[in-house]
């Protein structure tokens, strides 16, 4: 008897025909990342079905990747969250799975509720919706497919909740997210609506005013989580009266006309009166359209070291008051930190990694301690000042060196932020050397013990998280 044995991956590889011929059943994994990467240099011997055979792998690829990376973080928000106690909290500090979702947020250099997103759909992936999280780790679906999932089946019955998912799973891969959206939501409302009515007073709870900027360096401005009907009465309201001035002569878009009269509703002009101005007013395009007035302040992002290692600084405690006497050596200093660091990181198990960067991060900040004061000393103002309240001009110059809290991926601006004494006050002085901008979050995860937050050098700040992982902070003006 002769058994046929499947072709070595290398063989396949070699056979472009046989390597992307009726592949829509090829699971993901290594050997399907082998097969793409082989295809990266040749992709223009491919017929026009084999492109699309190769695009639909690479998104199985893709949905088999993300769900490793749901499944990671999920077993490190078990590990963290473990032995806390939930009746023992203190609000001061951020909680277990909070500092999770910083932990991942500064690893994967997301924002922190980016990062929630991940811990929540995560959790929900590898327990409840564990189904769902087994076809996305099979590319049986994608990630936004698996977010509607989860979405819909939030806190509803648990029995209603996987009989929502199976539904769900028996279509996903046909569908669109909306159509699969709309499908679950009427199954959802039909056999729970009063879990889904709980769910929508909940959110209309948390209506809230939000404001962002865009990469045109416009901002965006939404009402979210309005109730249903006030949300759709304000907007065909507003729609009305845009198709009204329309009709009176405006040939502008009506996307225009609509933002352009509820800018002026919302600057608190009456209804008649705004669209009188918008019929009347002669308006500059471009200028509207994106220049920025001598008052307009460019949005910042926080600072965080590069990649790259730096020279090898004589700083011995003798020298180093002579090395890094100003702001002038803070990138030297910086590139030095940054040595020691990936030193002791390439070096130590990783079981040790976190206790030795933290003991490295110490040293650093004891070794520069003299230089430090001696810096802030030889300015005109001298060395800290009494009591625990900075003065005001004290705080212009901290909120000036970051524009933003301190936390690498923070974009709170500083002037909403604690300025926090990176060293608590008393021992900590009241100085520029040892004063940060952190936002009241990233402040609560500061007073956790494992947790580490080092100021260098004025504005030069490392934090060290509990996984070891260490990230340096610059100042933006030097």
């Amino acid at each position: 008897m002769f058994v046929t044995m499947p072709a070595p991956v290398g063989a396949i590889a070699n056979n472009r025909r046989r390597e992307w011929e009726d592949r829509e059943w090829f699971p993901p994994g290594p050997q399907l990342a082998i097969c793409l990467s082989g295809e990266k240099n040749r992709l223009d011997d491919l017929t026009d079905e084999e492109l699309l055979q190769v695009a639909a792998a690479a998104r199985r690829q893709t949905s088999w990747a993300q769900a490793r990376e749901l499944a990671a973080i999920a077993e490190l928000t078990r590990r963290r969250t473990a032995d806390e106690d939930s009746d023992d909290t203190d609000h001061r500090i951020l909680s277990g799975r909070e500092s999770v979702t910083e932990e991942v947020a500064a690893a994967l250099t997301v924002t922190s509720n980016t990062a929630a997103n991940l811990v929540h759909l995560a959790e929900r992936l590898t327990g409840p919706l564990a189904e769902t999280g087994e076809a996305l780790g099979a590319g049986r679906l994608d990630m936004a497919k698996a977010r509607v999932i989860c979405d819909v089946t939030d806190r509803l019955p648990e029995e209603v909740a996987g009989r929502v998912e199976r539904a769900a799973l028996e279509t996903a891969s046909g569908q669109t997210t909306g159509q699969l959206r709309r499908r679950i939501r009427r199954i959802a409302q039909r056999l729970a609506p009063e879990a889904v009515e709980e769910r929508r007073r909940e959110a209309t709870r948390l209506r809230r005013l939000e404001l962002w900027d865009t990469p045109s360096g416009t901002s965006d401005l939404a009402l979210c989580d309005l109730a249903a009907e006030d949300a759709h009465a304000i907007f065909n309201k507003i729609t009305a009266a845009a198709h009204g001035i329309q009709a009176d002569g405006d040939t502008r878009p009506l996307n225009t006309i609509r933002a352009d009269l509820a800018a002026q509703l919302l600057h608190g002009v009456e209804l008649p009166e705004a669209i009188r101005a918008l019929l009347t007013e002669t308006r500059d395009d471009s200028a509207k359209d994106g220049s920025v007035g001598d008052g307009d302040v460019a949005p910042f992002a926080p600072v965080v070291a590069p990649s790259g290692g730096g020279d090898d600084l004589r700083t011995g405690a003798g020298g180093a008051c002579d090395e890094f006497s100003g702001d002038t050596d803070i990138a030297a200093l910086a590139n030095e930190v940054e040595r020691r660091l990936r030193h002791v990181q390439g070096r130590v198990p990783p079981r040790e990694l976190p206790h030795a960067v933290r003991q490295t991060a110490q040293r650093i900040h004891s070794q520069f301690s003299e230089a430090r004061d001696a810096a802030c000393r030889g300015d005109e103002e001298g060395h800290g000042r009494p009591g625990y309240r900075p003065p005001a001009a004290m705080r212009r110059e901290v909120e000036a060196r970051h524009s933003t809290c301190v936390f690498p991926t923070c974009n709170q601006p500083s002037h909403r932020c604690d300025l926090d004494h990176t060293v608590p006050w008393r021992p900590g002085i009241t100085c520029r050397c040892n004063l940060a901008p952190l936002c009241r979050r990233h402040h609560r995860l500061k007073q956790r013990k494992d947790w580490r937050l080092f100021q260098i050098w004025a504005g030069l700040l490392i934090w060290v998280t509990p996984s070891g992982a260490w990230y340096l902070v610059r100042p933006e003006r030097r």
